[in-house]
Formats: structure tokens, sequence, C-alpha cells
């Protein structure tokens, strides 16, 4: 049998639950990729029982695709053979089925807070995830080698520099949506994640986390990218270390999350944040940050969504950027704007949204309904993610025809 075969048989084996593993998830996950980061040290914390999948080019490519149409990680898997898939939609069902350890705040300005502060993790901390993993030559020689190796695991023969390469041709594609491109764009994000570093670094000074002294969703979303890219490449290292020491301690905390092996891991948390206090001096900071960078870098891109344009520009902290529109983005802001418009806040959290400037960025433009998921219901792919993405696949292929 050849090795792809074998591996992939192999693989599929392992997949299986045993007698003591049913009522497990089974979870495909890559420790360099950042939601998968964030869904297995989420699935850690709560104590939710889970077998992890090996990710190869088997899995990936043939495995993967046979669950969801498509290659695309992480990929979650129910005791009862139900696919999830996409992160948030995932970790809000788990909220609903695993109430304990619970990570949305019921309070609802700290709740609208997470929500925002998740998005922004999410979606707009992938500009410096694409920009440091792939815009120099260190990280683009380690971290195609480092990714080619996984991917050529339990292969014979195979090796790292088989399959460097061609991982590093498909990265330029993220440019464009991403908007990488253009005069002085780089360096305004080199200029933008050591302020970030040092508003979170000021706010671990006095929290554990980002919304207090236990971790919400927003933890996850953030520590997903600043992990997966930031600390383990090695030219973003040097700046977490150097401009994020005590993130970096936040990062430890949460990768050690569910390690019973010793006293290394945290298990006793406190309390989160009274907001009718006032929020701290550290959250206004990160608001005003997130103000002139995720919020006209994702109303644009609803925007632009909406009125079927492919590409926009937005002023992001102070330079004019030009992107290509990505329809789950607008998608996803829409949640973030349904949660403002749903959570019943407090005049006084109106006012610090008002100071910080998130308004009226936030809603300046209404709740422009993007279509990506309608008659589908994210996270379960059999009517979910992976066939709404098809079905868009295919119309826009028709079209073009």
């Amino acid at each position: 049998m050849k090795s792809f075969e074998r591996e992939k048989a192999s693989m599929t084996e392992a997949s299986v639950l045993g007698e003591s593993e049913q009522d497990y998830y089974r979870l495909w996950c890559d420790a360099n990729s950042p939601y998968s980061c964030k869904l297995r040290t989420y699935l850690n914390f709560k104590g939710i029982p889970y077998k992890r999948q090996r990710i190869n080019l088997t899995s990936y490519m043939v495995e993967i695709p046979e669950k969801v149409g498509m290659t695309i990680m992480p990929l979650l898997i129910d005791s009862e053979d139900t696919v999830l898939q996409d992160t948030t939609p995932v970790m809000s069902l788990l909220e609903h089925r695993h109430p304990e350890r619970a990570c949305i705040p019921s309070e609802p300005d700290l709740k609208f807070l997470m929500w925002l502060l998740e998005d922004f993790g999410d979606e707009y901390l992938t500009r410096f995830s694409m920009h440091y993993r792939w815009g120099n030559d260190l990280n683009r020689r380690a971290i195609s080698h480092r990714l080619a190796r996984s991917m050529c695991y339990g292969m014979d023969g195979a090796h790292a520099k088989d399959f460097a390469g061609m991982l590093l041709e498909r990265q330029s594609g993220f440019d464009e949506p991403l908007g990488l491109n253009g005069e002085g764009v780089r360096e305004s994000l080199d200029q933008q994640i050591i302020e970030l570093l040092v508003i979170l670094d000021e706010h671990f000074l006095h929290y554990q986390f980002l919304l207090g002294n236990r971790p919400s969703l927003a933890d996850f979303a953030v520590y997903g990218h600043l992990q997966a890219h930031l600390y383990q490449d090695p030219f973003s290292a040097e700046i977490i270390e150097v401009y994020g020491s005590r993130v970096c301690n936040w990062l430890d905390s949460i990768t050690e999350f569910g390690d019973v092996r010793g006293e290394v891991a945290q298990t006793v948390f406190g309390d989160w944040i009274e907001v009718c206090d006032g929020l701290p001096e550290t959250l206004m900071a990160l608001l005003t940050f997130i103000s002139k960078t995720y919020i006209p870098f994702a109303s644009g891109t609803a925007k632009a969504t909406a009125a079927g344009d492919k590409h926009f520009s937005a002023n992001i902290a102070g330079i004019h950027t030009r992107f290509r529109t990505f329809q789950y983005r607008a998608w996803s802001f829409e949640g973030v704007q349904r949660h403002y418009q749903d959570i019943d806040l407090s005049a006084a959290f109106e006012a610090v949204l008002r100071e910080t400037q998130i308004q009226p960025g936030l809603m300046e433009n209404g709740i422009l309904h993007c279509t990506l998921f309608d008659g589908f219901t994210p996270p379960v792919i059999n009517n979910g993610i992976a066939d709404a993405r098809i079905k868009y696949l295919k119309e826009k292929q028709q079209k073009a025809q």
C-alpha cells in the first residue's frame, strides 16, 4: 500500500472513539493555526473531553474536505458525528452544551465588550499574523519548512523541502484582502503591534485576563493570533518578548490550561471586572486602538459587501489602505452589530463607546445584512458554513460563465 493510502487508513482508524471515549469530541487542529490554538485552549479550559487528530497532507487535502467540502481547520466532530466548523459559532454552541466555567459574561456591558474584542481578535489581528509570518525572509523560510514538515508527517521518504516552496507560493494571496500592499502600510503595522503590546502589557499588570481575572471568549480569540504567529515565529517572537513580557506570561497561562500533570496550569480563577465601577484605563486605551484599526476595517468591508464592490479603501491608523472585499468578514461584523443592537447597554457604557470613538463608526452605516449564510446554520456543517461557502463559489462560477 502506498504511504499516502496507508496514512489515510491509519488516521481514519485513529479517529474512531474507543469504549471509554464515547462522549468525546474529535478535533483536527494545528499548532501553527491561530483558530486551532483558539479552540483547543478553550476546550482545555472548559474541561471538554476530545480526541486530537493528526493534521498532515492526507488529512488536510483528503479527510477534512470529505467532511466539510474544503481544506480548512480547525474541525470539530461531536460524539453524535455532527461536524462543527468556525470557531466563534462552535464556542457559542459549546457554551450552551457545557455551561460550567462560563466564558461569556452575563452583565450586558461586559458581554458586548467581549463580543467586540472577540471579533477584533479574530478578524483584525489576522493582518499582523500575515504581515509578520510571510512579510520577512526569516519567518518565510522557517515557517514554510515548519508547515511543510507537518504536512509530510507519516509519508515515506518525504521531506519538508519538498513542500516548502509550494506553501510559500500561495501566501501572497493574503496581501490584497488584508490590505498589506501600499505605501507605509507595513511600517504602520509595525507601529500598531508595538502600541497594542504596550497597552496589553500594562493591562496584564493589573488583571490576569482581558476582562478581569477569568478568561472570556475574547481571550481565546486574541490569544490565537498572538500565540500561533507572533509568539511562535522567530522574527516576531523578538517583538513580543521585548514589548510584551506580561503578554507572553498571559499566553503561557492560556497554553497551560487543562494540564493536570503538575502545578503550573492555573485552576482557580477570580471574577470579571465590575463595569459599573468604570472601565479600566487600559481597556479604554484598547478600545481607542480598536476604533482606529478594526472599526474602519470591518465597517468598510460591510459597506463594500453590501454594494457589491470587490475593493474598498479605509483610513487605518492614519494610513490610506486598500483592501479586497472579504464577504465572511462582513458577516462577522454584522454579528457584532446585532449584539450591540440586542444587548441593553447602560448609558455610562454608551458614553465609553463614544469617548473611545467606537461610536459612531460601529453603527454609522447601519446594519448591512450579509446574505452569505442565509438558509444555513453555522457551526453545523451539514447545514452550515462549508455548504454556504461552496454554494457561493458555485454561484460565482456560474456568473463568470
